[in-house]
């Protein structure tokens, strides 16, 4: 953001969330090499498990990827699920209170979530009592 002083024009550093919506997407994302290296993680736990049949595995087992918007904006974080449904192929839907786009694969699901403000503080709200109050 520019603002103008009496003798100069300075620039302002500008919120992450507004830089993110100006320039693309996905601004908390893992970067490359973090992400190629989740990847082989994951790779190397299915593999450890196909090697060790007598370890057993609940009919009951997802597995669950899932990404959150890192902004305290909702805007942002909407755009950024709709901006993932989008690369899916996919309608974001409201799930309860948050905003979901999904891609399942057998027990294998990949979803990008977004919390509004609200509904976070709620529950940080609802944090503070938790240990604190006991029946009695």
């Amino acid at each position: 953001m520019r603002r103008t002083t009496s003798d100069q024009e300075e620039w302002d550093e500008e919120p992450a969330e507004v830089r993110a919506l100006e320039r693309g997407f996905f601004v908390g994302a893992a970067g490359p090499d973090l992400r190629m290296r989740i990847i082989a993680d994951m790779r190397d736990l299915a593999a450890f498990l196909e090697e060790h049949p007598e370890l057993p595995i609940s009919p009951h087992t997802r597995v669950d990827v899932s990404y959150f918007p890192r902004t305290s904006h909702d805007e942002a974080a909407f755009a950024e699920v709709a901006e993932a449904g989008a690369r899916l192929g996919r309608a974001p839907v409201w799930e309860g209170e948050h905003y979901v786009v999904e891609h399942h694969r057998g027990a294998g699901r990949y979803q990008v979530v977004a919390i509004p403000e609200h509904t976070r503080a709620r529950h940080r709200a609802w944090l503070t009592y938790t240990g604190h109050v006991r029946p009695d």
